[in-house]
């Protein structure tokens, strides 16, 4: 298998990267920019970045940055536009291999790059000997992770020498997808946090006797898991005062939650039949990705039988989503640690852009904008612990930015005016970027 990212209906887009190889030493200088560094909530009026080999070596007025008449510096008018860290999609599926390329480059026109592997359907160690064995492969930063079955169980030993054996590889984390028993989810924990790996995914639920059971709460929130999915767990407590003793757990032991509202939208139908016109990708993305959507969805409706048969679904799932909605929302008043994850992989979801909406569901339920982006940037890096190289705007940081041309604090549908996309050396113009992808859905 063989990726080619550099097709030629991106290459003959001129804009599409504005910075070349031959060029990669040139110095970039944003000139009278407005700054989201996301290490407050203050916006920086006024502030001129200077990047330099990928790193971003100076933040000052544009007079102390001014640079010489025969410098190559390349200045970047960009008074009244805003920029901020680029984005993390902290919960992302691998398609299968034929789609692997569209599915990257889906999310760096939305200013993606960093995801967060929580599942695969190509192989992740065939996807990193691809990449490794690609010069110049332009993609976002991808987080492998090691999946964990309910068919595999471990013991100490074998625990132990999985999480050894990830440290030489580029596996980053241990991803729980199901589960064979408590003992497993306690071996792996413990293995997990003697090692330093990180130890994340799905509540933890096993099969004995035919029942499902789920790994006492508590114990979950004690045991150094670092994320939980989908607000699993959480949503099956009894009383709104279990909750609240998880939430403050939660809390105390920096637990993140990645709650992929989204996913229960529209695998839910609840959009339907019209809602989904409504979408802020829905109007973002070209036509023709669009009128393939709906022609996919009209397709899959009727498979089910029209709205006679998905109606009585759709009204106990809108039950069950405000209760993960008010869930999200005692977590975020309470302080705990959040995580933006698309879960993109239905209809009307598009990878990377799939995190605009779903940091639209959580403006609805009223999280401030502040904490949404910066669950999309540093919370990330933090989740990973690379927040000393990436993550926010800061001096020594690496050039890892997107330039918009109206404020996100403000409003957070303005994350949808991406105007560029600094990664390390590159630049690339989102607008031009989003236009080619519609020769994706052909």
């Amino acid at each position: 298998m063989k990726l080619k990212f550099y097709s030629p209906i991106l290459l003959v887009i001129l804009c599409f990267i504005s910075i070349t190889n031959n060029s990669f030493s040139q110095k970039i200088l944003f000139k009278d920019v407005n700054l989201i560094p996301m290490t407050s909530d203050t916006l920086l009026i006024s502030q001129s970045v200077l990047v330099q080999d990928g790193k971003i070596v100076a933040i000052d007025d544009y007079k102390n940055l001014k640079p010489k008449k025969k410098s190559k510096t390349q200045v970047i008018a960009a008074k009244g536009k805003f920029l901020m860290p680029s984005l993390v999609d902290m919960h992302v599926h691998l398609p299968d291999e034929d789609r692997v390329e569209e599915f990257l480059k889906y999310n760096l026109a939305a200013g993606v790059l960093h995801l967060r592997v929580m599942n695969s359907v190509m192989d992740q160690d065939e996807l990193k000997r691809v990449i490794d064995a690609e010069d110049g492969v332009l993609r976002p930063s991808i987080h492998f992770s090691h999946l964990i079955r309910r068919d595999k169980s471990y013991t100490i030993h074998q625990a132990d020498s999985l999480m050894k054996k990830m440290k030489e590889t580029e596996e980053r984390f241990v991803k729980l997808l199901s589960l064979g028993s408590e003992e497993t989810f306690g071996n792996l924990s413990a293995a997990a946090k003697s090692n330093g790996v990180i130890f994340c995914g799905h509540f933890p639920v096993y099969q004995k006797f035919g029942q499902a059971y789920m790994v006492d709460m508590d114990k979950v929130l004690h045991s150094g898991f670092r994320s939980v999915e989908h607000l699993g767990g959480y949503i099956w407590l009894q009383s709104d005062d279990q909750i609240e003793k998880s939430i403050q757990i939660t809390k105390l032991n920096e637990v993140y939650n990645c709650p992929t509202l989204d996913w229960d939208v529209m695998t839910s139908n609840l959009l339907y039949p019209k809602g989904y016109k409504d979408r802020f990708t829905y109007k973002l993305l070209p036509i023709e990705i669009t009128k393939k959507w709906e022609a996919d969805y009209k397709s899959y409706i009727d498979e089910l039988g029209g709205l006679e048969m998905i109606q009585g679904s759709m009204e106990k799932n809108q039950g069950a989503f405000e209760a993960k909605k008010k869930i999200l929302k005692d977590l975020y008043d309470a302080g705990c640690l959040l995580l933006i994850g698309g879960d993109a992989g239905t209809h009307f979801q598009a990878p990377g852009f799939n995190i605009y909406e779903e940091m639209l569901h959580w403006s609805d339920i009223g999280i401030d904008n502040y904490s949404i982006l910066r669950s999309a940037t540093y919370h990330a890096a933090k989740f990973f612990g690379e927040h000393s190289t990436w993550g926010t705007i800061e001096v020594g940081k690496n050039a890892e930015m997107i330039l918009l041309t109206s404020n996100p604090l403000e409003d957070i549908r303005n994350i949808g005016t991406i105007e560029q996309t600094v990664f390390g050396k590159l630049i690339f113009d989102n607008g031009q970027f989003i236009k080619s992808l519609k020769e994706l859905s052909k």
